[in-house]
């Protein structure tokens, strides 16, 4: 059984598509962390919209409220990212980042 890789995704567009089952990947600043539940939560670089994110699958979760995080997961009814993979990405230029999918996008190389 092969896992299927994360599509690249903003916050609000993956929550205005509501493709439930699908797989993700989203970067988003730490803004809330709850370790009895194992749920997080995201915001966006320009504080737009939030993400709630389910932690059950990743052990020895390196949370630091504030710094930028990469999650790789499925989004499910409940309304969260059921993330399988995460990592620190503190130091990535979001602004640069958001400009290299958008040209990837527009070129193809990867989808929407």
């Amino acid at each position: 059984m092969s896992v299927p890789f994360g599509k690249i995704a903003s916050i609000d567009e993956i929550q205005s598509a509501k493709k439930y089952g699908e797989n993700y990947r989203v970067t988003g600043q730490l803004i809330k962390y709850n370790a009895s539940s194992n749920i997080c939560t995201i915001s966006s670089v320009d504080c737009k919209g939030e993400l709630t994110i389910n932690i059950d699958l990743i052990a020895n979760f390196p949370f630091k409220l504030g710094s930028l995080f990469q999650f790789i997961g499925e989004w499910r009814l409940d309304g969260c990212l059921h993330a399988r993979i995460a990592r620190n990405v503190d130091g990535l230029d979001m602004k640069l980042y958001a400009a290299a999918v958008k040209l990837c996008r527009e070129h193809g190389r990867i989808p929407i």
